[in-house]
Parts: structure tokens; sequence; C-alpha cells
């Protein structure tokens, strides 16, 4: 039986609108995404926040620093920023995400797998690896 063990953090969840899938849709006319027959379970990103005494402080800080946010999710869908909606302000956060704030998060691995992760890391070869591979050129 696994020990899970909760963590001190919030979390905060987030899933494309029809919106924003429009506003992709808009810059990238040629690879048109069905908004109706997208994933549940791939299409929402997970953020660890602060741990806050109340939802309604949790909520407060993701409002100030919404931008980020939208930042971070935009970039992964267009790096060109010049094709980013504006202004990155909390009205496109709730126009672009559906979101929920979550106060507890389990960790259903003990804490010594990051340690383990970050080892194998470690011990990776360049060499078998990515050392060769010219990224400007793919």
């Amino acid at each position: 039986m696994h020990d899970f063990y909760s963590i001190n953090r919030n979390a905060l969840i987030i899933r494309p609108t029809r919106a924003m899938i429009d506003w992709a849709n808009a810059v990238f006319p040629e690879d048109p995404i069905d908004y109706d027959e997208m994933e549940q379970h791939d299409e929402q990103d997970i953020f660890l926040l602060p741990d806050f005494d109340s939802i309604e402080e949790t909520e407060e800080w993701v409002q100030e620093n919404c931008e980020d946010f939208l930042a971070h999710v935009l970039e992964d869908w267009c790096m060109d920023k010049t094709a980013w909606p504006s202004p990155l302000d909390w009205a496109l956060f709730q126009r672009f995400f559906e979101y929920s704030i979550e106060s507890s998060v389990v960790d259903t691995m003990d804490e010594d797998y990051d340690e383990d992760a970050e080892e194998d890391f470690e011990e990776f070869d360049e060499e078998e690896g990515f050392g060769d591979f010219d990224f400007e050129d793919n």
C-alpha cells in the first residue's frame, strides 16, 4: 500500500475555453482545433501555488499573477508574442480559462521520488543523448 502524504500547497487547475481555442485557430488557421473534440485529460495545466489561509487569498494571489499564467500558457501555444491578445489581465484570464483552486494537494510518491529523478538526470551521459544534435537546424 502506498503512503500518500499531503503537501502544504494549493493547486490551480486551468483548462482552455472555447474563446482561447478560437484565438489559437485565428493564429493558426491551417491547423484548426475542434474544441468539442478536445481530450479532457491532457488539455489542463496544473500549477502548484503557495499555501494560503483561504481560497479567497489564493484567488487574490492568482489574480495578481494572472499575467504570468497567461504568458506561460500562451507561449506553449504560440511563441510569437506579437500574436498574443492584449492586455494580459484578469479579464482575459477569465475569458481564456475555466479554472479551479484546490486547497488539498496529495503526493502519491514518497519524499525521495524527486531526489531519485534528479540523480537519474545527473547520470545522463551527453554523448548518449543530444550531444551532437543541432537545435538550430531542426
